[in-house]
């Protein structure tokens, strides 16, 4: 089984630890439970970002030292265990994704989920991130759960220009991101391999 009723059944049913190894692959080997810091500059100033798919806050610590409010959105049992192991508290909690859709924000920030939805819930979140950011920070795996490139999901929408694309890869030295090259988008949308990237992309105007 994969995708999203997956992860509900992880978050509902996983004790802490296996929830975290699943969030994070190798935390049980001694990987710390810190943020990825993104490599690529983000847009500033922040005043609100959203973490889609927060999981349990691991991104929560960064994204408050560049943003002045941070919410973060999940699916429900996520939320809840959210509320309780993360060690930080944001601005806004939520697994209501009919409330959030209607806000906006400045930067929406998806790290290491996308590559977990099916290809059909994908198109639409990313549209809806473009009605609701002038930018979104994606860092992903290029082959989805469900064998789909998904930055050709982001060049298939047609809604984003793309300010940014790199290939990175885990840093055990930091335990953080090493980006490993710069990469033209056009090549890495249409590309075979399973690597990491990270991309900014900054919606078009409609």
């Amino acid at each position: 089984m994969a995708g999203t009723e997956d992860w509900r059944s992880i978050a509902t049913d996983a004790d802490a630890d296996e929830l975290r190894e699943r969030i994070l692959s190798g935390y049980k080997d001694g990987k710390p439970f810190t943020p990825y810091e993104p490599m690529i500059a983000l847009p500033r100033p922040i005043d609100w970002v959203l973490d889609f798919g927060c999981g349990l806050g691991r991104s929560f610590p960064y994204l408050k030292s560049v943003a002045r409010h941070v919410a973060g959105f999940d699916l429900a049992p996520m939320i809840e265990r959210c509320r309780v192991l993360s060690s930080e508290r944001v601005d806004i909690l939520t697994s209501d994704w009919s409330d959030v859709s209607t806000r906006r924000f400045d930067l929406v920030f998806a790290s290491l989920v996308l590559q977990h939805l099916e290809t059909e819930a994908c198109r639409p979140f990313l549209a809806d991130f473009a009605r609701m950011a002038p930018a979104t920070y994606l860092l992903t795996r290029l082959q989805s759960d469900f064998g789909v490139n998904v930055l050709k999901l982001v060049s298939e929408s047609g809604l984003y220009d793309v300010e940014a694309c790199a290939e990175v890869e885990h840093d055990a030295s930091r335990h953080n991101l090493r980006q490993v090259a710069a990469r033209p988008f056009d090549e890495v949308s249409n590309a075979g391999d399973n690597r990491h990237y990270e991309v900014l992309l900054k919606a078009r105007r409609r």
